[in-house]
């Protein structure tokens, strides 16, 4: 199989550093400097993103916007996209991979998205993570060149949902990010070492433990008698609220947090562990937290 890569950047040369070890990749990128590079690196230039598709069934898209991804493969024509295979792993939102799947289906082609999760670290050492959303039949297609940089394959089903799972999985990584610089100001306010801050956080009792315990043994199992109850949970949330007003330093992301256990208890859910506070998206929502995720052999 011929691969195609577009976008030569640091992720895109990250990208075709395994892929490299299996297949023949053909890339192209504006950048002279970076044509150059991947040249160095066993990457076959191309003269366009069209010649690309020329030599290539299945082509990847590196590139800094969507805008840029679909004007590319506007660019390419319909003659060169028939039949070809068009996988996106920017970080991209849904609307536009199904944007670049109607540009797609006019000249024949398909479009999938393999989200990346891990940074270009990993990916470069073949030891990736890739979030999936494509028809079946395009996953099994892509499948031995993802295989090539992947240490993990998560196929969540149609296009769009590997971008899905990987807004999601950022928004968890920058909200989380936001509660231990609020958590560690209140730390070094009080002159508690922020390093001390640092230990407890990283341990499974710290900042894994509402991960592994309250989603993975609770919420995904439905199990709320018993632990800590929502009442005491609100009653925490509360003090921490004082403390900060006290000291003077701001808590958005903490203040925010405390609503839902308000919310919780007025529910009725005050005597149930807090991880119960789930119950309230399930019924807001109509959706279930019971739902494993596929993943692929």
């Amino acid at each position: 199989m011929k691969v195609g890569l577009i976008g030569l950047g640091n992720a895109g040369l990250a990208l075709a550093t395994p892929i490299l070890k299996i297949f023949e990749v053909t890339g192209y990128d504006r950048s002279e400097v970076r044509r150059d590079v991947a040249r160095g690196a066993g990457v076959r230039i191309a003269s366009s993103a069209g010649e690309v598709a020329e030599h290539c069934e299945v082509i990847f898209l590196s590139l800094p916007d969507p805008a840029i991804s679909k004007t590319v493969l506007g660019e390419i024509g319909r003659e060169r996209l028939a039949g070809r295979l068009v996988v996106e792993t920017s970080t991209v939102a849904p609307q536009d991979i199904a944007e670049l799947s109607e540009i797609a289906q006019g000249g024949g082609a398909t479009v999938m998205d393999a989200a990346i999760v891990g940074g270009v670290d990993k990916l470069a050492a073949g030891k990736t993570t890739f979030l999936v959303g494509a028809a079946q039949a395009d996953f099994e297609r892509a499948k031995p060149v993802l295989n090539a940089a992947a240490e993990e394959i998560f196929y969540l089903g149609p296009a769009g949902n590997g971008m899905r799972a990987k807004l999601i999985n950022n928004a968890v990584a920058h909200a989380v990010m936001v509660v231990l610089v609020e958590a560690g100001a209140l730390a070094a306010a009080q002159d508690v070492p922020v390093d001390v801050f640092y230990e407890l956080m990283r341990r499974e009792s710290g900042l894994m433990r509402p991960l592994t315990h309250r989603f993975g043994e609770r919420i995904l199992k439905q199990d709320f008698e018993g632990g800590m109850s929502t009442a005491n949970a609100r009653k925490d949330s509360a003090l921490v609220l004082d403390l900060a007003r006290e000291l003077g330093v701001p808590v958005f992301a903490i203040s925010a947090a405390h609503t839902a256990y308000e919310i919780a208890m007025a529910s009725g859910l005050g005597r149930k562990d807090y991880a119960a506070i789930s119950k309230l998206w399930e019924r807001w929502l109509g959706v279930s937290f019971t739902a494993t995720p596929k993943k692929s052999s």
